[in-house]
């Protein structure tokens, strides 16, 4: 080996061998946490990761935005989960929900915040038991809907479920339920067994929210309210608005700026494409030679160079396609021996233009006689 190359390739390998123990004293790798926001899907249905976990499970789920007694009454699914605020309540509905509950349906009712909103509105700080349909069917089974208030003194517990704590609930102690309650003591999630069926009642569920479902309480509280029976699930409930680029722009930025760039750029961009209105301006245009001295200087260069066979095969091409679709001539010798015919020159031009078919040298001033015997041909044909 060469010694130069042996001394460069050791000095290489030296000084990356430093390079590499100086990175690894002197740097360290640092993992970065980088955030990912929740996707629109996720932003728009609060319930995403149950609907997941339980399709995943092989448990149906359908989701409606709103409904009444007809779609329940229709609905192939015994296990029916309804936010008040989007169930279109009658007077019959009390009675005919706690019938099918009793024939083998599982109704879970959530008195959502427009719910208790509303009845709070309506009757003052004392609402407990209203008279509005949704609480009425309460009392069909023996529950009783307060104030969630927090008792004081108790301090926050990782254990328990997570729940919403605008509403509490009480239930007679002759009904057999199933009674959960939160880190303040209060119940907030009951669930009564009636007839074949049973029936749950809880204020906005949070424990079954993507954000909250992670928590081992969480979810083993979900999988014991919607996936222990393994049966397909009706969901009545709403969506999340989610703002598009527009609206955050308008709510966090300044539209009418964004709006004028726009009209200027595009503005900017016509005026560097589309030409300079007015007259258009006319390229003075010299006069053209004629063609008989444009066809006589072609001819003289060509007659220099010894080329001018090139008219020649110019013509017979033209002749050859003629006789071929009006006569079907495609042999050369019938073609000759037509040509003669179509002719009808002295044995002297006959012998010429034989010479001139068969590609013949042409001699100096049969140039012309050539042309005339072909344009001859040609108008004959």
């Amino acid at each position: 080996m060469n010694r130069n190359y042996l001394i460069a390739f050791t000095v290489t390998a030296a000084v990356l061998t430093l390079l590499a123990l100086a990175g690894w004293a002197l740097f360290e790798i640092e993992p970065t946490i980088k955030y990912l926001p929740p996707s629109r899907e996720a932003r728009r249905n609060e319930y995403l990761a149950l609907d997941r976990w339980l399709q995943s499970r092989g448990i149906p789920v359908r989701e409606e935005s709103s409904g009444g007694l007809s779609m329940i009454s229709n609905a192939p699914e015994k296990h029916i989960f309804i936010q008040a605020s989007l169930f279109r309540w009658n007077n019959e509905a009390p009675e005919y929900l706690a019938h099918w509950v009793e024939e083998g349906g599982h109704l879970y009712l959530i008195l959502d915040y427009q719910t208790i909103s509303a009845s709070y509105l309506a009757h003052g700080p004392d609402w407990v038991f209203p008279d509005e349909v949704p609480f009425l069917l309460l009392k069909e089974f023996g529950i009783t809907a307060g104030e969630g208030a927090e008792q004081p003194g108790l301090h926050y517990n990782t254990g328990a479920p997570s729940f919403d704590h605008g509403v509490s609930f009480e239930i007679s102690e002759e009904y057999g339920a199933l009674n959960i309650r939160d880190w303040t003591g209060l119940t907030r999630l009951i669930q009564v067994n009636r007839g074949k069926g049973k029936f749950t009642v809880s204020a906005r569920p949070r424990f079954l929210l993507s954000e909250y479902l992670d928590r081992a309480p969480n979810a083993r509280l979900a999988w014991a309210v919607f996936g222990a029976e393994g049966e397909a699930w009706l969901f009545i409930r709403g969506a999340t608005k989610v703002q598009g680029l527009f609206g955050s722009l308008w709510r966090q930025g300044n539209l009418s700026v964004l709006i004028v760039s726009i009209l200027v750029l595009i503005i900017i961009c016509f005026w560097a494409v589309l030409p300079l209105f007015g007259l258009v301006k006319e390229d003075d245009e010299e006069p053209g030679k004629p063609l008989r001295e444009r066809f006589l200087a072609e001819g003289r260069f060509l007659k220099r160079y010894g080329a001018l066979d090139i008219y020649r095969e110019t013509y017979l091409k033209e002749i050859k396609r003629r006789l071929a679709r009006k006569e079907s001539l495609l042999d050369n010798d019938k073609i000759e021996k037509r040509l003669l015919e179509i002719y009808g020159s002295p044995a002297g031009e006959s012998a010429m233009l034989v010479r001139f078919f068969r590609g013949g040298r042409l001699a100096y001033g049969e140039f012309p006689k050539m042309v005339i015997i072909f344009k001859t041909i040609l108008e004959r044909i």
